[in-house]
């Protein structure tokens, strides 16, 4: 097997690397930092997301010299940079997509809710996913075609190890409920869209229907909850493929349903993104947030 498959190799460097990057970022929780503002108000970047990006960085390189790496910190601020570095590489033959910090604003204002986000793609497709929550030490992680996990950071780095012994951690199963009234819903509402008094009136309609609403500030770790069965439908505009990646691949392997909110299928280069555990539930969002 070849560098760019090799995909046990790939899982272990996208472990060492999330479980590096999310302890250091832990340990400067509620500390002082450097906070600056990228494209908005709302768009917020520390000291320590481009640290943590590049200890990611350090790694694949170390491992993967001939890769390559789509980060959040190395592209400039704003929808339209973001859409030219996705295009750019969304094809490559060997792809990490890399989020260091997913839910920075939770960071800055002290609230327990952030986490490492990486994927692994091969010309478009994704193979790998590692999301870590080190303020719970969960390990959400997965591979195409042998399931996605959650492991405490415990039993990871036991395996990291060993790699040759059986994976740890417990399989993730996406939920079953197909029915909005049933559902534990979470969104990021759009705040920023073109389209927002429209979309934020048929976001409306959604919530009121649901059984529950959560909004967690982030996304990868609202989808690796899909993943878990925690959350039953996940869906939010304006995001980025280093915020979904990793959470699309691990409920794939889940069993579970992700789309665009046109109804496209997803790809590196999807902005608006729903997710669940039931096709059903999918093609219920989409409808009503398109309007139909």
């Amino acid at each position: 097997m070849n560098e760019t498959m090799d995909l046990q190799a790939v899982l272990v460097t996208s472990l060492e690397a999330a479980i590096e990057a999310g302890d250091y970022f832990k340990s400067r929780f509620a500390t002082e930092l450097v906070v600056k503002t990228k494209s908005s108000i709302s768009d917020l970047v520390t000291d320590v997301d481009p640290y943590c990006e590049q200890l990611i960085r350090t790694r694949i390189k170390r491992a993967f010299p001939n890769h390559q790496v789509l980060g959040e910190e190395a592209v400039e601020p704003g929808r339209e940079a973001s859409e030219r570095a996705t295009q750019a590489v969304s094809q490559a033959p060997a792809l990490w997509i890399v989020d260091p910090l997913d839910g920075t604003t939770n960071y800055v204002n002290a609230i327990p809710l952030s986490v490492v986000s990486i994927a692994f793609a091969a010309s478009g497709q994704l193979q790998v996913g590692v999301i870590y929550d080190p303020y719970r030490e969960e390990v959400f992680y997965g591979e195409i075609g042998r399931g996605a996990y959650l492991a405490t950071r415990a039993d990871v780095v036991r395996w990291l190890q060993d790699p040759l012994q059986a994976r740890p951690g417990m399989r993730l199963s996406v939920s079953e409920v197909s029915e909005i009234d049933h559902a534990v819903m979470a969104t990021g509402l759009p705040m920023r869209h073109v389209e927002r008094e429209t979309l934020m009136q048929r976001a409306t309609q959604l919530v009121l229907q649901a059984k529950s609403l959560r909004a967690l500030g982030a996304a990868a770790l609202h989808m690796a909850y899909v993943a878990a069965g925690r959350i039953d439908v996940f869906w939010e505009y304006e995001l980025n493929a280093w915020d979904v990646a990793a959470g699309v691949l691990l409920i794939r392997e889940a069993g579970g349903v992700t789309q665009d909110l046109d109804g496209r299928d997803y790809s590196l280069e999807t902005r608006n993104i729903v997710a669940s555990g039931r096709r059903e539930t999918v093609n219920r969002i989409v409808d009503t947030l398109r309007g139909a």
